[in-house]
């Protein structure tokens, strides 16, 4: 697991020209009384997009979320479907991936034997909120209280674990939280 993760560190060092700022372990105290977001490090890339780490954000921002969740409190405003695929570790299991989606959101949940992984998370609506209240609609100033960071003027920002295999990208325009959009890897 440790060359994964100097192989990530290395992979982004090379294939971006970037600043590298050290924050602090410094804790921010969130709306969720429970929620303290650590940001490790952060990467400013030469595009427009800034990158920072930080592990109990993104290992717990989709914990209230299930497919009875989606299939239940969101069933007026997403359509489901199934998909039936067959388990590439176990060809003789099937697993299903759900898809709950309408015009503008789209969220996929892949169920195994014995777990639900989101994979898909690409939401514009407010009513979905990540741990500790992120969610579409907030200001960009209250995003980076949130994780207890300066404001940057990138308008793109990735919120990634330390090996890089969940990620959240958080896309903001006119100083306000548009869209959330993660692709979480799943073997």
């Amino acid at each position: 697991m440790k060359l994964k993760n100097l192989y990530f560190v290395f992979f982004v060092l090379v294939s971006t020209s970037f600043n590298i700022v050290k924050l602090d372990k410094s804790l921010a105290f969130v709306n969720d009384n429970a929620a303290e977001f650590h940001s490790n490090f952060s990467i400013l890339t030469s595009g427009d997009v800034a990158y920072f780490e930080c592990e109990d954000f993104v290992d717990n921002a989709l914990n209230n979320y299930s497919i009875e969740v989606f299939s239940h409190d969101f069933k007026k405003t997403l359509k489901c479907s199934k998909e039936f695929v067959v388990n590439r570790h176990d060809t003789s299991v099937v697993d299903t991936v759900y898809s709950f989606s309408n015009s503008k959101n789209k969220i996929q949940i892949y169920r195994a034997l014995h777990n639900d992984f989101i994979v898909t998370f690409d939401v514009t609506d407010a009513m979905f909120k990540l741990k500790g209240d992120i969610k579409p609609g907030m200001t960009k100033t209250d995003f980076f209280r949130k994780f207890n960071l300066t404001e940057s003027i990138n308008n793109k920002v990735q919120i990634v674990n330390s090996d890089g295999s969940m990620n959240f990208m958080f896309f903001f325009e006119n100083h306000s939280l548009k869209r959330i959009n993660s692709l979480l890897y799943l073997d």
